[in-house]
């Protein structure tokens, strides 16, 4: 086991209000953008930020402040920084992109953009198998999934916050 799978709470939002009220919720819990990850298709990314994949730097700044809301700043942010990944897609799905730590993590284990996708990155992070389908699943269909490295002792809390603003847990 390593650190993500030990420490990852992980929920899929239908759509980017719910998502952006759960980081919202995750920060006044302390959470900031060492924690928090966000993984989407680009097709989600384009409906839900009005961003195309080849934003850069000051752009994508602009596009999250104009975008409001914590979630368009992560992902702003870390666009504009090149802490975002995309990850090959498999089975003719669109490739999922990586905002955050979990990019890194991603990374760290060879899966980029001629990588085995994001089902196989889960997996190698220690995400069980059945899982990861579940939520390889959901981006597919255009959720937007959020995860948290969360902080020993606060796993009920996260999960409070994600359920409450309507995630799918797995």
């Amino acid at each position: 086991m390593n650190d993500w799978s030990t420490r990852a709470m992980m929920g899929v939002f239908k759509d980017r209000d719910d998502a952006d009220k759960a980081v919202d919720d995750l920060q006044r819990l302390g959470y900031g953008m060492n924690d928090v990850s966000v993984i989407m298709n680009e097709g989600t990314r384009v409906r839900a930020f009005g961003t195309e994949k080849g934003s850069r730097g000051g752009e994508g700044v602009a596009v999250g402040a104009a975008a409001g809301g914590a979630l368009g700043a992560i992902v702003a942010g870390l666009t504009a920084t090149g802490s975002i990944a995309a990850i090959a897609a498999t089975g003719g799905a669109a490739a999922p992109l990586v905002a955050g730590p979990l990019a890194a993590a991603l990374a760290g284990l060879g899966v980029g953009a001629a990588g085995g996708g994001i089902l196989g990155g889960l997996v190698g992070l220690g995400i069980p198998e059945v899982r990861a389908k579940e939520y390889q699943r959901e981006l597919d269909d255009g959720g937007i999934l959020v995860s948290v490295r969360a902080n020993p002792g606060t796993e009920d809390e996260v999960t409070r916050v994600l359920t409450k603003n309507n995630a799918t847990t797995y």
